[in-house]
């Protein structure tokens, strides 16, 4: 039969409107028009079906979010060539009978069509289904559909690439956080990044994937060659990982750990980039684990991103594996990751040093501009601002005597050669032919002090016949707003090292050490569990999460503390509770850190040490935890508006009162009202609330007259060691730290 050529096609929002406004108008006019119980716009997304607008009339199940196995459906096998596009009688089309078994959706007659993009891919389908017969009417208008489909398809590729480039620009401009080592995404800004994806993945059908780099013996590179040598390692580590499309996204989440967003990969595609990344490490002289997974549809990239770190540890298994089997017969001494390594906090000063940069660089019109050190005998590039097509040359290092720079501080060379080449004391200059240098302007860079730190150069790739003395005058200024700038990164420089001195020296001594303060019920006064509190040597717990948090090791210090507590847990009755910050509670290093444990006994109680991104995602994390059987309890509520905030998104099962609200309750009116709408809100919700920092009589007394169950305190036990008697060790008072 032909089919007819429709005299009205559908309606449909050119480019300039967005697919999921055209999708929805599209699906209204063609239900409108042809009737069907069901219309469907919808994607593979690797091995799942994607429903992203759905019209069901009839209540036939369909729904958009919706998600299926791609095998199972009817629109897989008619792209597969198994079913016809149309057809009055699903049950007379052998290739639908196992999506027919598989879905259990009622259709009787059915349409599918591709959505194309104007190369000719197949980027979804537009598909209908209805529970009754419905005619040749709907079978003559088939090239309709297949019109709106092909225009539809056109709209999404059409935003596909708009949200390329705004990808582009997001990476390129993002404020949200820059490893200042690395110049890397720091782990706020994969936080931020991921979302915005899954946002993305969810309103387009598109699918994105995760890769996990974990570096080998950043640990015993620190201990024995020092930390500069292990930044040095973490370096060439960030710069091999460089090596992305615009659109795609690189941090250093972890001390020794990078993750890799590929926005569109699939899993083949995913395959290749850890070819190459495994390449690139090792022509990079860096030992690394390598994970990767895709982002499954009804699971999302924070799922991803734990398969990706699962499937990393997996790696590094394997390697060690064979490393042993290549050294059979001989003794080995095991390695183990660091467990204190480094990550420095967002990086200000490094912005404000490569925005000042490229502002010389553009003032002058030269293709890069650089922060210099001198370390010795050596020249190294520590800052660099550089135009399209200019390599990544930070971290780059030449023989301090063979620069331009030293000829300049010594006076043999002019701050400003126009022409590299045409100079008799540049022109055979190894390093102008290794960086390609046309034209060259450097002046000297000093700290506060007014001691040399190194040079601030431009440089260009062509001559620049025209510079001259204006050029040089212009650095100069850029080097005095530079110089309270480099003082102020030493100084952190140096503060992040004594940091890590000090927690190099932790380790060595055994680590974080656990003390367990019960938790009684106040009806009964037994002992409904403990909770895990941590103590150092030296200072609160506070000082020293903090210092690691500023450095970026606060993870591996917090998840050294739950470690520890874990393993010397005291033999008792209930559960133990853990602390942890809102970034642990949303990383895969928690579920590492609780494998293999039994999670019904123990309790997870979220601290408030820093602001949640992205609650969502640190539920997303928690989910399958929850569902093991992990409780969660929220600290300090009363005690600020973010508590509160955790109670609201997290549902805890758990509400801990601030020990402020606790201290003289039986006294003040004002604290004893808020105790009790507290422990009224928690009742209602189904949690339990336990009072913090209980140490009178009185206090318990009046606890126990609101109703609250749980309570803590120097009244009711203090913390101590596990395996010592209660009582016999009491722990400093506040800390609750991780």
């Amino acid at each position: 039969m032909s089919h007819p050529v429709p005299s009205a096609p559908p309606e449909v929002p050119g480019p300039v409107a967005d697919f999921s406004t055209a999708a929805g108008a599209t699906l209204r006019q063609l239900h409108a028009r042809l009737g069907m119980d069901m219309w469907a716009v919808s994607r593979r997304d690797g091995e799942d079906y994607v429903v992203l607008q759905a019209i069901d009339a009839t209540c036939v199940g369909v729904r958009a979010g919706d998600v299926l196995p791609w095998s199972d459906t009817f629109c897989a096998a008619t792209v597969a060539g198994r079913a016809p596009r149309f057809a009055l009688e699903v049950d007379e089309v052998p290739g639908w009978a196992h999506a027919r078994a598989a879905t259990g959706l009622p259709f009787r007659s059915y349409l599918t069509v591709p959505m194309t993009a104007p190369d000719g891919a197949v980027l979804g389908t537009v598909c209908a289904g209805s529970r009754t017969r419905v005619g040749e009417r709907v079978e003559q208008h088939v090239a309709e559909v297949e019109l709106a489909a092909g225009l539809l398809g056109t709209v999404l590729a059409y935003e596909l690439r708009l949200e390329q480039e705004a990808r582009r620009a997001e990476h390129a401009e993002s404020t949200a956080g820059r490893d200042a080592l690395t110049e890397l995404g720091n782990r706020r800004a994969w936080d931020l990044a991921l979302a915005a994806e899954e946002a993305r993945a969810r309103r387009l059908g598109s699918t994105a994937s995760v890769v996990v780099v974990d570096l080998d013996g950043l640990k015993q590179v620190n201990d024995s060659l020092g930390h500069a040598a292990g930044d040095a390692l973490i370096l060439r580590a960030a710069d091999a990982l460089r090596r992305l499309r615009p659109e795609d996204f690189a941090a250093r989440t972890g001390g020794d750990e990078f993750a890799l967003l590929l926005p569109g990969a699939d899993a083949a595609a995913a395959a290749r980039v850890v070819e190459r990344v495994r390449a690139d490490l090792a022509t990079a002289g860096v030992g690394a684990s390598v994970g990767a997974a895709t982002r499954r549809a009804g699971a999302g990239l924070v799922a991803a991103w734990q398969e990706a770190d699962a499937a990393m540890y997996a790696d590094k298994a394997a390697r060690a594996g064979r490393r042993e089997r290549t050294r059979a017969g001989t003794a080995r001494p095991q390695v183990h990751p660091a467990l204190f390594t480094t990550d420095p906090e967002h990086g200000s000063t490094a912005a404000q040093i490569v925005r000042l940069l490229d502002v010389a660089r553009r003032q002058l019109g030269m293709d890069a501009a650089a922060v210099g050190q001198f370390d010795g005998d050596t020249w190294a590039v520590r800052h660099l601002a550089a135009g399209p097509g200019v390599p990544a040359l930070t971290g780059f290092r030449w023989e301090r005597a063979g620069t331009f720079c030293e000829r300049v501080l010594d006076g043999r060379l002019e701050p400003v050669v126009p022409d590299a080449l045409a100079h008799p004391v540049t022109a055979d200059l190894p390093l102008r032919a290794e960086l390609g240098v046309g034209a060259y302007v450097g002046v000297p860079l000093r700290r506060r002090d007014g001691s040399l730190y190194g040079t601030l150069c431009a440089l260009s790739r062509t001559p620049q016949p025209a510079a001259g003395p204006r050029d040089a005058g212009v650095l100069e200024i850029v080097a005095e707003a530079l110089e309270e700038l480099l003082t102020r990164e030493e100084q952190r420089a140096e503060d992040r090292h004594g940091v890590l001195a000090r927690l190099d020296l932790l380790r060595r001594d055994g680590g974080p050490r656990p003390v367990y303060q019960p938790v009684v019920e106040l009806g009964s006064l037994r002992t409904a569990g403990t909770e895990a509190l941590t103590r150092f040597p030296t200072g609160t717990p506070d000082e020293w999460f903090a210092d690691a948090r500023r450095i970026g090791a606060g993870e591996e210090l917090e998840l050294a503390a739950l470690r520890a507590a874990l393993g010397q847990r005291p033999a008792g009755p209930g559960f133990l509770s853990l602390n942890v910050s809102p970034a642990v509670a949303a990383s895969p290093g928690l579920a590492r850190a609780l494998e293999g444990r039994r999670l019904d006994d123990l309790v997870l109680e979220v601290t408030e040490h820093e602001r949640v991104e992205d609650y969502p995602a640190l539920l997303r994390h928690l989910a399958p935890l929850r569902a093991a059987g992990l409780r969660i309890a929220v600290d300090d509520a009363g005690a600020g508006f973010a508590s509160m905030r955790h109670v609201l998104a997290l549902a805890p099962e758990f509400i801990k009162l601030d020990m402020s609200l606790i201290r003289d309750v039986h006294r003040d009116p004002t604290r004893r009202a808020l105790a009790a709408a507290l422990t009224t809100f928690a009742h209602q919700t189904g949690a339990d609330v336990v009072a913090e920092g209980i140490e009178t009589a009185a206090e318990l007394r009046c606890l126990q007259e609101l109703g609250v169950s749980h309570g803590q305190g120097y009244h009711l036990g203090r913390p101590r060691p596990s395996g010592t008697a209660p009582g016999t060790a009491p722990g400093a008072p506040g800390g609750n730290a991780a």
